[in-house]
């Protein structure tokens, strides 16, 4: 079953492709530990990929699973719209919640929705 752009299951010998996918490494500080997770991001570099209601994300957290996420919104944080922020949202529910991220330019915030509340999960930064 697909629910939006992405697969549903990718394998890591698809996402190691660099003709297909461009790799992020992130440090996370994950509230719920204390402790810091590592994160991977895969963008799909493909022509179709960056359409509008396709642009989507993989997350790769510790290791485990790729998640698909899709593209939510674009949100201006000033008047011309020179800096912003990018919302995505899990296909499917991680750790038995929907996931919220909120990419911004020197951070990300994960967001678990537990009963209609965002709680901050895991606050990322490159490198």
């Amino acid at each position: 079953m697909q629910t939006g752009y992405l697969k549903n299951t990718i394998s890591q010998a698809e996402l190691s492709n660099v003709a297909d996918y461009k790799r992020y490494f992130y440090s996370c500080n994950n509230f719920e530990t204390g402790g810091t997770s590592f994160l991977s991001t895969y963008f799909p570099l493909w022509r179709e990929s960056r359409l509008k209601h396709n642009f989507g994300i993989y997350f790769q957290l510790d290791g485990g699973k790729a998640e698909p996420f899709d593209h939510i919104a674009n949100v201006p944080l000033n008047a011309r719209s020179s800096r912003f922020e990018v919302m995505y949202r899990s296909y499917h529910p991680i750790q038995g919640y929907s996931i919220d991220l909120i990419a911004r330019e020197h951070s990300s915030t994960y967001y678990k929705n537990i009963n209609g509340t965002k709680v901050p999960w895991l606050e990322c930064r490159e490198g």
